[in-house]
């Protein structure tokens, strides 16, 4: 079946069936005309008071989480200021840093709102961010699941806040994800400043239209929903499975493009311990990062591309 929407008018729906012989097909066409707008709803909704548990997993990548916290100062405490943050570190390798990073924080920002938690035990996603979630004893929160390689704005908070909705709705937000700046901006003297690399073009990034991760739900729902699934160790496949539990759940799922939510480029390693099927997906992952189809067309043929340019050359000289 084919649809179009036609402006004013409606939307002309063109449904082919197969017929009763061979050859021989069925087509019905529907047009389901526009009406009126109707006024469902006018209220005001107060956030105020709304706050939002951010919880990051995390295992070594000190470097990572100062850059990380640069941008939770500015956009978490200073702009936005209701907000908790929720640590879960696995292994002791690198963690003192990372305390000194978060205590720094908290010193210079006046910023109390936060938990860390140690786990002794192999990093797993799922599992840091199960425990996060069910660390808090306060009352019901927004948790965004977030990572460490995340850029998010005061603006993307609010519409976390606002597309969550305790037993009925839960956000999972299509983030844009950033290509590697050293391919991007190769031909450049510099690679500019991370703020000045946040720009939504098809040659900075892409749609990550296939990433579960990063999600805002209310802690009663994730908890009712039976959280992470345990098993699954290492990386990837916790966030699809439980993506896939709240489609067949009650509740709504809203899934949308997000100005304000970036995933940082940075260099992807697959482990040899994960299961093929993770392997693949991480390849997958790793091969979507790097750059544009055309850009990684560009690297492939750089020879053949400087063969013909010094080919140029010379004929230019000759002639």
């Amino acid at each position: 079946g084919i649809y179009r929407t036609e402006k004013n008018k409606g939307t002309l729906y063109e449904l082919t069936f197969k017929g009763d012989a061979k050859h021989q097909f069925k087509k019905i066409v529907l047009f389901r005309p526009f009406g009126p707008v109707m006024k469902v709803k006018n209220e005001n909704i107060n956030m105020a008071d709304t706050l939002i548990n951010i919880i990051v997993p995390l295992a070594k990548r000190a470097s990572k989480f100062r850059q990380f916290m640069q941008n939770f100062r500015e956009m978490g405490i200073q702009q936005d200021g209701r907000i908790h943050l929720t640590v879960v570190y696995f292994g002791k390798e690198q963690m003192n840093e990372v305390k000194s990073i978060l205590e720094n924080t908290s010193k210079s920002a006046n910023f109390k709102n936060f938990t860390f938690i140690q786990l002794n035990e192999e990093f797993s996603r799922g599992k840091g961010l199960d425990v996060g979630a069910r660390f808090w004893k306060g009352n019901n929160v927004v948790l965004f699941f977030c990572d460490v390689d995340i850029y998010f704005t005061a603006e993307f908070l609010n519409s976390c806040r606002l597309n969550a909705q305790p037993g009925k709705k839960v956000f999972y937000p299509v983030l844009f994800s950033q290509y590697n700046p050293s391919i991007i901006y190769g031909d450049h003297d510099s690679i500019p400043s991370l703020e000045q690399q946040l720009i939504i073009k098809k040659e900075t990034g892409f749609w990550r239209d296939f990433g579960f991760g990063m999600t805002c739900q209310y802690r009663s729902d994730f908890i009712n929903i039976g959280g992470f699934d345990m098993d699954i160790k290492g990386w990837g496949g916790e966030d699809v499975h439980l993506y896939r539990k709240y489609l067949h759940s009650n509740l709504m799922v809203i899934r949308t493009p997000v100005r304000g939510l970036f995933h940082l480029w940075h260099e992807k390693q697959c482990l040899d311990e994960l299961t093929p099927e993770q392997y693949k997906m991480c390849m997958q992952s790793k091969a979507m990062n790097e750059a544009s189809h055309g850009q990684l067309g560009m690297l492939i043929f750089k020879q053949e591309i400087e063969t013909h340019l010094h080919r140029q050359k010379l004929s230019s000289k000759k002639t």
